[in-house]
């Protein structure tokens, strides 16, 4: 079975600082992951590099066995959920969810269909017509 995510030998250096060094990582397709460690370790650059928002200094990335080295993240089938409130303030909660769909050229119903099912997913079904500053940061 092809992984979801590869890292191979990936290193994200800033300067003298090394905020990923030589790091090795595979994440399965349909598995869950969760990546924990102090401030500072590298948490949020490794995520950064994954979604493409930062080039690593050197080694592999693939998406589902696909080279992502260098590829912008609106071409990666990767997201983000960022730790600060990242939603489009103008768009309701489903428009958000289903945004990167929107992004595919995905047709508006199978948009809707797929961004209601990880509301359910999450428990938020029924909030699909709130806008962000109407939900709860918590």
């Amino acid at each position: 079975m092809t992984a979801a995510v590869c890292l191979r030998n990936v290193s994200r250096h800033f300067g003298v600082i090394k905020a990923m060094d030589e790091v090795d990582l595979t994440i399965a397709s349909g598995e869950f992951f969760a990546m924990l460690g102090p401030s500072g370790s590298g948490k949020t650059t490794c995520l950064r590099v994954i979604a493409g928002f930062e080039q690593p200094t050197h080694g592999h990335i693939e998406i589902f066995g696909e080279d992502a080295t260098g590829v912008p993240p609106y071409r990666r089938n990767v997201n983000t959920v960022f730790q600060d409130y990242a939603l489009f303030p103008h768009l309701n909660v489903l428009d958000n969810v289903a945004y990167s769909l929107m992004l595919k050229k995905a047709p508006r119903a199978e948009r809707h269909k797929a961004a209601e099912a990880a509301l359910d997913m999450v428990k938020l079904a029924g909030y699909g017509t709130r806008r962000p500053s109407e939900l709860s940061g918590g």
